[in-house]
């Protein structure tokens, strides 16, 4: 009786400090800086053109039921689900070719745990003088097809188990080391 009692003593106190523990999210992912050649025009030059045929940010379709909840409403039996998109736009937002600044939108596509999912971010390419690194902020993700639940599109990415959010890093570490090594192409490199 009194390890019953004082597990669900326990129990009851630890509930407040999970729910009192502060979320926290996946907010910024960026890269060591990295040596090149050139000048901070010359690199900025390079990374806009990389950035340009290596970021995207087309249309994301995503699905996802038309009712709000577990239990179908007549206006949702007539279709399995329902398709969105959520669309796309620019590519490249601002540059500096002479100050060594590149801001792009980005979106990819990835999987983590069988599940399709796609993570966007404002990308930022810092240039100076044989240098230059990458930083990634403004990190959303979404799942594209929910099944029976509805979907709320991107939201912020929640470092918790079970989210997927390391996937989501890892895919924005691959995009901005495909940059950097773009930019480190010299011009003969890229025929």
């Amino acid at each position: 009786m009194k390890k019953t009692t004082f597990l669900i003593f326990a129990i009851a106190v630890s509930i407040p400090a999970i729910s009192l523990a502060e979320t926290e999210y996946l907010d910024i992912v960026e890269s060591d800086v990295v040596q090149a050649t050139g000048t901070t025009t010359e690199i900025t030059k390079r990374a806009k053109t990389c950035m340009a045929q290596i970021l995207k940010n087309d249309e994301v379709r995503i699905e996802g039921s038309s009712s709000t909840g577990f239990i179908p409403t007549f206006a949702s039996m007539s279709s399995e689900g329902k398709s969105d998109g959520i669309t796309g736009g620019s590519v490249i937002v601002d540059f500096d070719l002479d100050g060594g600044t590149v801001t792009a939108n980005s979106r990819v596509d990835y999987r983590s745990s069988f599940l399709a999912k796609n993570v966007k971010s404002t990308v930022l390419f810092q240039a100076k003088d044989g240098r230059f690194k990458i930083k990634h902020s403004n990190i959303e993700y979404l799942q594209k097809s929910t099944g029976s639940g509805s979907n709320s599109g991107y939201m912020k990415a929640r470092k918790s188990w079970g989210t997927g959010w390391e996937d989501a890093r890892d895919e924005l570490e691959k995009l901005s080391d495909n940059i950097s090594q773009c930019v480190m192409k010299t011009a003969s490199d890229n025929w």
